[in-house]
């Protein structure tokens, strides 16, 4: 609101002739309740329109009725009939703010040209006044318009407002073991040639044999043609035929024409891998915006009733910098769940890691890959031991086994270092093993010293395999 102090007077009484006029006319509460926030009886340049503005928020303070009669009579001993005729000739306002507002203003600049001339003449215990009421003046330009509450709005709320019996019947619906979450987002990252296309087809091949989905749309960007073949996923495709769309080398517009074909198709039971997500980006990667405009269009096939799972790279190993995944956060914002896929060279094993679980559902799990592009589901804990893991369990138990007394945590520990391995590793191993292999027991006589003994019947670590799906 810019200063002008040369407003014309016809122009200020007009201002205060409606503001009041429209007081009296609807004197509504939202109304009067805006005019008290923003104006007081001063500052009406004419001292009969404050006289009329005190009457009014009398009237309403005590409540009694508020019209053009009972306002003069109230106060008719101060209230000069022809600016009350005057008042009520003007026509009212839809909207009080601005005029409020513009009342304040001119009201403000007066007294700021009152306080300034004082400074002017050395009174400076008035520069702080001069400042309150320039702050006040700034203050203007946040009073907004704000209407309350109407039926049209309440009815547009509860539109869109919470169904409280339809989440009621809502539940959690896996396609697989606590792992794959039936029509949300997942995303399986990993480092390059961990094995995520293996695992991602193979699930696809199970999942539609069990009837867990009813299509597969695979839109495979990374793999070749020739890689298709060593992997034996054609014989997929005759065996499923229409059931599985595998598309690969294609151009990105084309991948790009299919998606938007699938947003606006109904996708229940359907199942879409997008191989790797990478490839189905418009612009950077790293970009927030664009990788949040991909995963809106995710979103979509997702809110047609899709199943997504798409797959995602890892950033390379730095020494001080290790983010689980390539690119911008975006990727994991609108996701259900995210795995970290790792490999065991050792046990041939692949290990899903749960890097983010929307639902609190989700554990680890483990598999084998099978040649006829299947899984089979295995224990987690064979599945990540290692070699070196299965070295130092075998040595702990002949250690225990062969000790004439029980031993003790350091006498166990000492035997693996002298060994030659790790300190960490080796604590690690320890307990781990503990109600598994091996039990850790206090003996109050001694000190609470803790010793370890064997548990009969272990199971085999070679049987720990048992079939999924």
């Amino acid at each position: 609101m810019k200063s002008n102090t040369n407003y014309s007077f016809d122009c200020l009484i007009g201002i205060e002739r409606a503001i009041l006029s429209t007081l009296i006319t609807y004197p509504e509460v939202d109304k009067i309740n805006e005019a008290i926030s923003i104006i007081e009886a001063n500052d009406f340049y004419f001292e009969q329109h404050g006289l009329i503005f005190n009457t009014i928020i009398d009237q309403y303070n005590n409540d009694r009725p508020i019209d053009e009669i009972t306002v003069y009579l109230r106060n008719k001993a101060k209230i000069q009939e022809s600016y009350s005729l005057d008042v009520i000739a003007a026509n009212p306002l839809a909207s009080l703010t601005d005029y409020l507002k513009q009342l304040k203003f001119y009201s403000l600049e007066r007294q700021i040209t009152v306080v300034a001339a004082k400074v002017k003449e050395g009174d400076f215990k008035k520069i702080n006044d001069l400042q309150v009421l320039q702050d006040k003046m700034e203050s203007l330009g946040d009073i907004r318009n704000l209407k309350p509450f109407t039926d049209k709005f309440e009815a547009y709320i509860s539109s869109l407002d919470l169904d409280v019996e339809k989440i009621k019947n809502k539940k959690v619906e896996y396609l697989y073991d606590n792992f794959l979450v039936k029509n949300d987002i997942i995303m399986i990252v990993a480092r390059p040639g961990t094995g995520k296309s293996l695992v991602s087809v193979a699930l696809c091949n199970m999942l539609l044999s069990e009837d867990k989905v009813k299509r597969v749309f695979y839109l495979d960007g990374d793999n070749s043609e020739l890689t298709i073949k060593t992997r034996n996923i054609h014989h997929l495709k005759e065996k499923f035929g229409n059931r599985l769309n595998y598309l690969v080398e294609l151009s990105r517009s084309s991948f790009m024409q299919v998606i938007n074909e699938l947003k606006k198709i109904d996708l229940t039971d359907c199942l879409i891998v997008f191989d790797s997500i990478k490839n189905f980006i418009t612009g950077d990667r790293n970009n927030h915006k664009d990788v949040t405009e991909l995963m809106n269009i995710l979103k979509i096939l997702r809110k047609n009733g899709a199943t997504i799972i798409f797959l995602h790279h890892q950033n390379k190993l730095q020494k001080e910098f290790n983010s689980e995944f390539a690119g911008s956060s975006a990727f994991a914002e609108d996701v259900a769940l995210a795995f970290e896929l790792r490999k065991n060279e050792d046990k041939q094993t692949y290990i899903l890691i749960p890097i983010k679980d929307r639902n609190n559902t989700s554990d680890y799990i483990a598999f084998k890959y099978n040649q006829d592009n299947t899984l089979t589901k295995v224990d987690v804990d064979y599945a990540m031991e290692t070699n070196e893991d299965l070295e130092m369990k075998e040595e702990i138990i002949r250690f225990i086994a062969s000790s004439k007394e029980k031993p003790k945590y350091s006498d166990i520990l000492s035997t693996l270092t002298d060994a030659g391995y790790n300190k960490d590793k080796a604590n690690k191993i320890i307990q781990n093993g503990k109600d598994k292999y091996w039990k850790a027991t206090r003996i109050p006589r001694q000190n609470n010293k803790l010793v370890f003994e064997l548990i009969d019947n272990q199971d085999s670590q070679d049987n720990p395999i048992n079939r999924g799906l």
